[in-house]
């Protein structure tokens, strides 16, 4: 309000220059014409008269002039022009903070969508949901045929201790450890991949784990970044500041500067006071002398 960009506000609105330095305004008190900017600037500040109440933030402005519409006009233009001001400003930085936690908001829904695509990229490439459970499954059945090969193995031996060798028992049992072998190996190529170039399930774990390590933070720096979007709203709402004319602005019903009256009085009581002092000085002198 006292800055020099609301006096170049004023001045547009209500000419405050030439009424401040007007022919009407006594000498003493009146502005000259060729007043500089800085001066302009001090006149207008002396005119006016800013108070703020802490407790309550409640502004109060007065603003005298030698017009009364003048005052009262100046005043309205300053009072609206700051309200407007605080109001702007405010608003602005509410948009520019909530614009910033929005474009967070936007790039982790971006990072968790690309997340998620990659994820079903990697499903459908290798036709596997979750190499984890593909992993477990096989382990146990590689698990089971070990079992029961080493189960058959020990038959083999029990039969061949008191049959011969082309018993059909002795056959029977051979076969079945060939096949129980042969799919032990299946199952293991699996696991470890057939040939160079072919991926195991170990291989496709490894990459799905760090696709669902992908995933989970995408997801969770969405899930922060959401919490932090609500927290702005909230904290926005909280501790936005605005300026609001409680009581608009009011023309005086009488004038209170200057207070001709008083000021008379008290010149004359300081003169009748200096004229005593000199006539008591040139007394005394007078004494003195004779």
């Amino acid at each position: 309000m006292r800055s020099r960009a609301m006096l170049d506000y004023l001045d547009g609105q209500v000419d405050l220059r030439s009424h401040f330095s007007a022919g009407e305004v006594d000498f003493i008190r009146r502005m000259p014409a060729s007043a500089s900017g800085q001066e302009f600037l001090d006149y207008f500040r002396s005119h006016l008269d800013i108070q703020v109440d802490e407790q309550s933030y409640i502004i109060n402005v007065e603003f005298s002039a030698y017009d009364p519409n003048i005052a009262h006009d100046t005043l309205e233009a300053l009072v609206d022009r700051a309200e407007r001001f605080v109001n702007d400003i405010s608003q602005y930085l509410a948009r520019e903070q909530m614009k910033f936690v929005e474009e967070n908001v936007k790039r982790a829904r971006e990072r968790l969508d690309e997340a998620s695509r990659e994820m079903v990229k990697f499903q459908q490439k290798y036709d596997v949901f979750s190499p984890e459970k593909e992993t477990e499954a096989a382990g146990e059945i590689i698990a089971a045929l070990l079992q029961e090969l080493t189960r058959q193995r020990t038959r083999l031996k029990e039969l061949e201790s008191y049959l011969s060798d082309d018993s059909a028992k002795v056959i029977t049992t051979k076969q079945r450890i060939n096949a129980l072998e042969q799919q032990l190996s299946q199952e293991r190529m699996k696991l470890v991949g057939e040939k160079m170039n072919t991926q195991g399930l170990n291989e496709l774990l490894s990459e799905y784990k760090d696709a669902e390590v992908a995933l989970k933070v995408a997801a969770e720096v969405y899930k922060t970044s959401i919490a932090s979007l609500e927290s702005t709203r909230l904290d926005m709402a909280r501790k936005s500041k605005y300026l609001v004319g409680i009581s608009a602005p009011s023309i005086a019903d009488e004038a209170e500067l200057p207070r001709a009256g008083y000021w008379i009085l008290t010149i004359f009581v300081v003169l009748n006071f200096v004229y005593f002092v000199l006539a008591l000085a040139v007394a005394t002198i007078r004494d003195h002398k004779e």
